[in-house]
């Protein structure tokens, strides 16, 4: 099963959007912190063969969501822990998270995830840092014009087209979602 942080729900359900202008500024991080956030989803979401999350601009989609979905509080908090890759990055690589090579990044993320794992938040408001990041990212991609037209699975559009009196043999088997 999976399971999504309070944040990321809410952002799903009210639709959150990356902004795809060219002169986009972060509306609740700073560039810094911008940077360093797509490099983590990124990192997460590799460009491969497919696009990756930076094409897909989840790290927009991330401060979109801070800014529309999270109280004051809770942007706080993101913006706290965010500092652990870089402090994860210097303890281990000497360097930020942001000059580290995609295999020194997934070092970092291997250890962050561990620690998720281990993380409990008795108040239910604290989520560790690598899972609201991860499932921000996941959800920010697959809502994303490249994430679904381009990225790891085919774009069906639901209901799609209408077709009246169809014979059922020329369907074949139906699409589960």
């Amino acid at each position: 099963g999976y399971a999504l942080t309070a944040g990321t729900t809410a952002a799903l359900i009210g639709g959150c959007k990356a902004s795809t202008a060219s002169d986009w500024k972060p509306e609740t991080l700073s560039m810094d912190e911008v940077d360093l956030l797509g490099d983590i989803c990124e990192a997460i979401l590799p460009k491969t063969d497919t696009p990756g999350a930076k094409d897909a601009l989840c790290h927009r989609y991330i401060d979109e969501m801070l800014t529309n979905f999270y109280d004051k509080e809770g942007q706080d908090y993101f913006k706290e822990t965010l500092k652990s890759f870089d402090d994860e990055s210097k303890k281990k690589f000497s360097k930020a998270f942001v000059a580290l090579t995609p295999g020194e990044k997934e070092v970092i993320l291997e250890i962050l995830s561990s620690q998720a794992k281990d993380y409990k938040d008795e108040s239910g408001k604290k989520p560790h840092i690598f899972k609201t990041i991860k499932d921000a990212t996941i959800s920010g991609y697959f809502t994303s014009e490249v994430g679904a037209k381009g990225g790891l699975c085919e774009f069906i559009p639901i209901p799609g087209p209408y077709q009246g009196c169809i014979e059922y043999n020329t369907i074949g088997k139906g699409d589960v979602l």
